[in-house]
């Protein structure tokens, strides 16, 4: 799989903020508005790894760089962000060595 590279070839940071809503966990991309969801933590984060897996093959399939023309979430995640309770540092999907992908927990409402 090709690696997400900013434009000066520097490994991408993915921000992902995860929040409940309802009875699921929603992780939501912030720099990249990409989302995916699951009824636990765990399930929640292999389907972002198949997510994020997925965008960087489609990517490579039309010979781009990942998330490119995917626009930022909107400004609420943003929000979600700049307000999180707990980050969970730098978790390292195990597909996903090359990229660094931050999640953080949203404040409970």
């Amino acid at each position: 799989m090709t690696a997400a590279k900013s434009s000066n070839g520097d490994l991408e940071d993915l921000r992902v903020i995860v929040y409940r809503e309802g009875e699921l966990y929603i992780a939501q991309g912030i720099d990249h508005d990409i989302a995916t969801q699951a009824p636990d933590i765990t399930t929640l984060l292999e389907r972002l790894d198949l997510t994020i897996d997925a965008e960087c093959a489609m990517s490579r399939d039309r010979g781009d760089q990942p998330f490119v023309g995917i626009p930022p979430a909107p400004n609420y995640f943003h929000t979600l962000w700049d307000q999180r309770s707990v980050s969970l540092a730098r978790l390292q999907v195990p597909v996903h060595q090359h990229l660094r992908i931050e999640v953080a927990l949203a404040k409970a409402a």
